[in-house]
């Protein structure tokens, strides 16, 4: 059976349609196609008297003030305004813990316009399941992005990376713990910089990243977390022939702790190492790195080459050491590891940066002299060493561990399944420690171990790096049983989240500034991790700027989603009633005179 609506539609229709014939039939002309006209517009009035059309029930707006909303902010017609509890005071606003406890009071809302500096993370995990709209605001004037140094080796080099805006001119400095300038870096007007500096203690450290003006003056003092790990010593295998890079090379890592063991084939059968080393796989997976040069590597045969490429895939590190043009039997060799390069024919120069901006900060990064060391690092006026590269070809899988002051590759490595295959391109570097600049050597072979080596064993577990009290803090790596000990020796024990899996993530809210200990349950007693949380607002330029296009993102992504159906009812039939009415009486009045004039 038809709907009341359509068996209606239907006979008022056919009324209407017979009385519209009827009259152009009586009375041809204008006169008839009026009443035509009037009979249609009668009927249609009747169905809609009957059967009002729907209209939505709701539609607002809910305005959200953020944090730095103006507070003369006011809602429009049709707007319901609500603040957050970063908004400023706002006369009007309704206050509301979080967006989700605004949308579910005003579950009639059908749009989000959000004001201010934006959403934070705790009101961007959910969808709002409505259209959104927001414009940043410009970022603040300070530190808008900081990447804090990744867990550093004791000896190492630390390396941290910033932007700022509105700084042009003006400086970025990084002070150790002692409050002494270790590092400094000038402004332009783009605002990225790096700094670096030694690790020296291995622990948890706080440095400090200060931004001056043009004018000098201090802008911001923002702290910088520093873990410096205190591993196990490295252990590492020398391959190769005699040559002063193979006696630099093994000098530095007796200097710097690396447990290192050589072959160096004089030839003859004669073995200038004296440790009798020997590439088997028992040794290799006592080994956490390979250092050797491309002929040794050729000299090993295609059954060396393989069980070495297996080694590499259990998670041995191998660094191939240049010592001449690439070959095509070199690069078969490469091949059979799992390294490709192409080129490597020609010498190019190496392109040095200064070893600091001045030599108060050249002083600060290198320490105190040790008590037997003599004058024989260069100063600052020095002239820089002549040093060569053979230029590589290599793909987008290689990736970079160090990199000339134009960008020119000098190692880089390639993933092969857990372990790492990395080239060393410098035919001579050796000349840097004669020139003075043992620092610099240091660096470069620290970095291109530390990228390679087989990764350690110890409690990891990933913790947000930059941590403020208040934060909700997704920790990660950890087992059932975990729990963290704050400043005031208060566990709370962590509940794994049955969603992240194998993940093992947990979320935490610091309460108090310190350190902070991850305490878990192992076989073999307890494993600890400590990581730093910083008070309040330590980062709150750096958060303004990532609210901005983070509250953007997540706006058109509501704006992508279909929006909820409003709820309906019948509109009021009496509007549609008087339409009828006259329409009717008009009718019947003009249909009267008609009459009366036929």
């Amino acid at each position: 059976m038809p709907a009341p609506e359509i068996l209606a539609a239907l006979l008022i229709a056919a009324g209407a349609l017979a009385a519209t014939v009827r009259f152009v039939l009586l009375r041809r002309g204008w006169h008839g196609w009026a009443l035509a006209g009037l009979s249609l517009a009668s009927g249609l009035g009747l169905w809609l008297t009957l059967f009002p059309p729907a209209i939505p029930i709701g539609g607002e707006t809910l305005l959200v003030a953020t944090a730095e909303t103006p507070p003369g902010t006011r809602a429009e017609p049709g707007e319901r305004l609500v603040a957050l509890p970063e908004a400023p005071k706002i006369p009007g606003a309704e206050r509301v813990p979080d967006l989700a406890t605004a949308l579910r009071r005003h579950a009639q809302v059908q749009r989000l316009r959000i004001v201010g500096r934006g959403l934070i993370e705790r009101d961007r995990d959910t969808p709002a399941g409505i259209a959104a709209t927001f414009t940043p605001l410009r970022p603040p004037k300070g530190l808008i992005r900081l990447d804090p140094p990744a867990e550093t080796p004791a000896g190492a080099v630390l390396t941290l990376a910033g932007e700022v805006a509105g700084l042009a001119g003006g400086s970025a400095e990084l002070l150790d713990p002692a409050g002494q300038r270790v590092d400094a870096r000038a402004l332009g007007a783009t605002g990225p910089f790096t700094l670096g500096a030694a690790a020296r203690a291995p622990g948890l450290a706080t440095f400090t990243l200060r931004l001056r003006g043009p004018d000098k003056a201090i802008v911001s003092d923002t702290p910088v977390p520093l873990r410096t790990l205190e591993e196990r010593p490295l252990r590492a295998l020398l391959i190769g022939a005699p040559s002063p890079e193979a006696k630099y090379l093994r000098r530095w890592a007796e200097d710097s702790g690396i447990d290192l063991k050589s072959r160096l084939d004089a030839g003859a059968g004669v073995d200038l190492g004296g440790d009798g080393v020997r590439i088997d796989p028992g040794s290799l997976a006592q080994s956490d790195i390979l250092i050797i040069d491309d002929q040794a590597l050729t000299a090993l045969g295609g059954g060396g080459r393989a069980g070495l490429a297996r080694a590499v895939a259990s998670g041995l590190g191998v660094v191939v050491r240049m010592t001449g043009p690439l070959s095509a039997s070199t690069r078969a060799s490469w091949r059979d590891l799992g390294l490709a390069a192409e080129g490597g024919g020609e010498v190019a120069p190496v392109a040095l940066p200064p070893l600091a901006p001045d030599a108060e900060t050249l002083t600060a990064r290198r320490g105190p002299p040790l008590p037997d060391a003599t004058n024989a690092a260069s100063s600052l006026d020095d002239p820089a060493p002549e040093l060569g590269r053979w230029t590589l070809r290599t793909g987008p899988a290689t990736v970079s561990a160090v990199t000339d002051a134009e960008g020119a590759l000098i190692a880089g490595w390639q993933q092969r399944g857990l372990g790492r295959v990395a080239v060393w391109t410098l035919a001579n570097s050796f000349a840097l420690v004669l020139a003075g600049q043992q620092d610099r050597y240091a660096q470069w072979w620290s970095d291109t171990l530390n990228a390679v080596a087989r990764p350690g064993s110890l409690f990891r577990p990933d913790v947000p790096a930059l941590l403020q009290v208040g934060d909700r803090a997704v920790i990660c790596g950890i087992a059932a049983g975990a729990r963290v000990t704050g400043p005031d020796e208060a566990g709370v024990l962590l509940a794994i989240d049955p969603l992240a899996g194998a993940r093992g993530c947990a979320a935490y809210w610091p309460q108090a500034a310190g350190e902070h200990q991850i305490v878990q349950p192992a076989p073999g007693g307890e494993q600890t991790f400590a990581f730093q949380v910083f008070p309040a607002a330590s980062f709150a330029s750096i958060r303004a700027a990532e609210t901005g296009p983070a509250t953007a993102r997540w706006a058109a992504e509501q704006a992508a989603t279909p929006a909820q159906s409003l709820p309906e009812r019948r509109s009021a039939a009496w509007p549609y009633f008087l339409v009828w009415l006259l329409v009717s009486g008009a009718l019947w009045l003009a249909e009267r005179r008609l009459r009366r004039a036929s």
